[in-house]
């Protein structure tokens, strides 16, 4: 059938991770042509170069899709970074994502060391008033052991107390510091150490070593308490004058951004021309597309691609593109978005002003013909507090959409219907199961309940993400483990270093997750080729459909005559006729129809179990559209 060469795709967030899915599109796209595409976060940026590139088939999208991981593993050297080139801060935000990057730091990947390189990011972090403070106190720190041995203390104890002390203050210092001694830069260790030690050696003569190794206790404690004030206040000073004008995240998407020596400091690589996020996506965009301008949705023609953000203002999700009418500010979006963009949107002035920019005029956001498809992206993977919110106007207020993570990671529900002509193909992203060491996941397609995701809990921080990840995504999961949905779920395994947030991937462990990706997309292209596994995903979904419909018609076999009744004496209240085409006049002007429907779902009633499905009940409700 000409439908089994068709397929809808949907792909899971995950940051990094999405480099996973380039592979696994081009293994699908050697088969199937790609009607509807969507993803949230990460799997947004994939979901719309998946869609640009069936735009551009003809003109090797598809090949140019592959490339891309070639680009990102080519290079040596700074060129090897040119992943966490992609996201840059700006003058406002550098400071504080030094503070990100150095956290970042491994030696076994990057070679340099996170707590040297946090030492030069919070050097930074702190203006010049800030940094006095810090350096009185260090000079404190550092001089007052030999101070008080020196000149305070009195002269008659002991030579062998001083040794005794010094010999236990060094054993304690080496317990606490020796499961460390991978990740410690030795340095930074003889820093901590030497006022204790140059103190006690005085001490010899001219103090008693307790005494000395008391002060030096509480100085270390008022140094750390006055590293955490200080920082402590910036931070709150610095989200209180500036969290709305960085639009409550680091890094933008746009701008220009050359490292400093201080960044370099900080773990920040050295600037190999990769251009910022925003402008490196609309940029593939119109690559892979084949397009001389931004990509519109538009330009897709019958390819439906469909990405969730969440309105953080509202509290609620949002699918892209928009039903509806929103405004924007030229400014606003030029903060977030290349300016040729938002120059080619162009949209007609209002008469409002913009709430963040009073001399700024609301343009009229496009439509779907017009809205480029960037937007939707960037609007789509706003990683709460790493990448910039994305400010809209309505009814005269902002709204701030933020990651689509946050309310569906993985929205395989985009595209389902109760009986689909061909699969929705989803690639998601998972830790290795204990024990378990197969890249990839593909479920089998009955009523198997194997598989099924655990995570162990073997710490509270693992404790902690568990609950996070499960407030996010239980609905996801749920979705994702229903027959006639799993079977056509490819799981890609990650270890804790690989995808996520880990920006400073090396090229081999990009190329590993990338031909996991391949893996995972051969396993879905070879399962659907076979006649017969299409034709039995079909026939799950027939079956599961219609025990669906048998329980609605439970429903209306019982109350058919309550609702007989209700349409025989139910005016239709006024405030409710633009529900209709034609205002109605008298009654329900469906009601022959409604009563006919009512009678041949309650023909579905059945006093047993209907036999031939599998033994999951999901829900069928109504819910409203995201």
């Amino acid at each position: 059938m000409e439908y089994d060469r068709y397929c809808d795709l949907t792909m899971r967030g995950g940051t990094t991770s999405g480099v996973v899915y380039p592979l696994a599109v081009a293994s699908l796209a050697r088969h199937y042509e790609f009607k509807q595409i969507g993803g949230a976060s990460a799997g947004a940026i994939a979901a719309a170069f998946t869609a640009a590139a069936e735009r551009g088939r003809g003109s090797g999208g598809f090949e140019k899709l592959t490339k891309l991981i070639d680009w990102f593993t080519s290079g040596t050297g700074a060129e090897q970074w040119r992943l966490a080139q992609l996201f840059q801060p700006n003058e406002k935000t550098r400071a504080l994502y030094r503070i990100v990057v150095a956290t970042m730091q491994r030696r076994d990947t990057t070679g340099r060391s996170a707590i040297s390189c946090l030492f030069f990011a919070l050097l930074g972090a702190v203006g010049l008033r800030a940094k006095g403070v810090l350096g009185l106190m260090a000079l404190l720190w550092l001089g007052g052991p030999v101070l008080w041995s020196a000149w305070l203390a009195p002269e008659q104890y002991p030579t062998w107390l001083a040794v005794l002390v010094v010999l236990l203050a060094l054993a304690c210092i080496v317990i606490v510091l020796w499961p460390l001694r991978g990740s410690l830069p030795w340095p930074a260790v003889l820093f901590v150490i030497v006022p204790l030690v140059l103190g006690l050696a005085f001490s010899r003569h001219y103090a008693t070593a307790a005494v000395v190794l008391l002060v030096w206790l509480v100085l270390t404690l008022a140094a750390v308490s006055a590293l955490t004030v200080t920082y402590g206040y910036a931070m709150q000073r610095y989200m209180r004058n500036n969290a709305r004008a960085i639009h409550f995240g680091l890094v933008p998407g746009t701008g220009d951004f050359t490292p400093s020596w201080l960044d370099r400091l900080a773990g920040m690589p050295k600037p190999t021309g990769v251009p910022p996020l925003a402008d490196w996506i609309a940029d593939q965009l119109d690559d892979l597309a084949g397009t001389e301008r931004a990509l519109t949705f538009g330009d897709l023609g019958e390819i439906n691609l469909v990405l969730m953000t969440t309105d953080l203002s509202e509290g609620r999700p949002y699918r892209l593109p928009f039903k509806g009418e929103w405004q924007y500010c030229e400014e606003c979006l030029g903060y977030v978005l290349p300016s040729r963009v938002v120059e080619q949107m162009n949209g007609p002035e209002t008469g409002d002003r913009c709430p963040e920019h009073a001399h700024m005029p609301l343009r009229e956001l496009p439509g779907r013909e017009s809205l480029p498809v960037v937007l939707a992206v960037r609007m789509s993977l706003s990683f709460p507090g790493l990448i910039a919110a994305v400010p809209l106007c309505r009814d005269g207020r902002v709204h701030w959409f933020s990651d689509g993570g946050i309310t569906s990671n993985f929205p395989i529900h985009f595209f389902d219907s109760l009986l689909p002509r061909w699969p929705t193909f989803g690639l998601s992203l998972q830790p290795y199961p204990p024990g378990d060491t197969n890249e990839v996941w593909l479920p089998e397609q009955d009523a198997s309940t194997a598989g099924a995701h655990y995570a162990p809990l073997t710490s509270m921080p693992k404790f902690l993400v568990s609950i996070l990840d499960t407030f996010l995504d239980w609905r996801d999961t749920m979705q994702s483990a229903l027959p006639g949905y799993r079977g056509r779920i490819a799981h890609v395994r990650q270890a804790e270093d690989e995808g996520g947030t880990n920006l400073f991937m090396p090229p081999a462990t990009i190329r590993k997750l990338a031909l996991r990706g391949q893996k995972a997309g051969d396993l879905l292209r070879e399962r659907f080729e076979q006649q017969a596994n299409t034709d039995r995903y079909r026939w799950i979904r027939l079956r599961m459909a219609v025990r669906e419909y048998q329980e609605l018609g439970v429903q209306a076999a019982e109350r058919d005559a309550m609702y007989e009744e209700l349409l025989a004496r139910f005016q239709i209240p006024a405030e409710l006729h633009e529900w209709f085409t034609t205002p109605p006049a008298d009654g329900d002007p469906y009601k022959a129809q409604i009563e006919v429907a009512l009678d041949d779902v309650g023909r579905l009633k059945d006093d047993g179990p209907f036999d031939g499905v599998a033994p999951v009940d999901p829900d069928l409700r109504l819910t409203p559209p995201e």
